[in-house]
């Protein structure tokens, strides 16, 4: 066979392939069924209940904040913040109390208590500084109990100096009736 016997085929086979990829994308596509997620609808209103803060059983005017985890072993450290956002511009009206640090661990297991934080302002600490007398450390983790409404966490754990390794997260907001059934999100 010739060069030009093949080259002719060839010529005739790739019109056809470029026609019909060209078909693909030039016909409307229709589309069966629904690109809505399963499972039943979001709620329209975004209210608290909604959100699963909500916790009735729980004293007016309080906050439970659970960090995770937090250490001040081999080599790392923990900054550990919780701001009193009891002032904003929307006229909410918040209340200037304390927070009771519960810290639940292997080396230590008791309460700390912090100073009054005011509505606008943010408690700031390090494990290390707040359980400075645990000998070798503490690894665990800590509910905060504040007597104030509107208290949100943030817990940073770096390596010492936060030169290689580092990764913070926010705290959870939990209720005090943590059992499935009850009236409260079961967190």
């Amino acid at each position: 066979m010739t060069p030009a016997k093949n080259a002719r085929p060839r010529a005739r086979t790739a019109v056809l392939v470029s026609m019909f990829v060209l078909s693909l994308f030039s016909t409307k596509a229709t589309l069966a069924g629904s690109l809505q997620p399963p499972g039943p609808p979001a709620p329209t209103a975004r209210t608290l209940e909604s959100l699963g803060f909500d916790c009735p059983n729980d004293p007016a005017n309080t906050t439970n904040l659970l960090f995770t985890y937090l250490t001040n072993q081999a080599g790392f450290d923990t900054g550990i913040s919780i701001s009193n956002t009891g002032s904003d511009p929307f006229g909410t009206t918040g209340q200037t109390a304390a927070c009771t640090l519960n810290w639940y661990g292997s080396a230590f297991t008791g309460a700390t208590p912090t100073p009054t934080i005011a509505p606008g302002t943010t408690y700031v600490t390090l494990v290390s500084t707040t359980l400075n007398n645990v000998t070798g450390g503490f690894s665990g983790y800590m509910i905060a109990h504040c007597n104030f409404p509107y208290a949100h966490g943030f817990a940073f754990i770096s390596d010492l100096g936060a030169r290689n390794l580092a990764m913070g997260y926010l705290a959870q907001t939990v209720c005090t009736d943590r059992r499935k059934n009850s009236m409260g999100s079961g967190r």
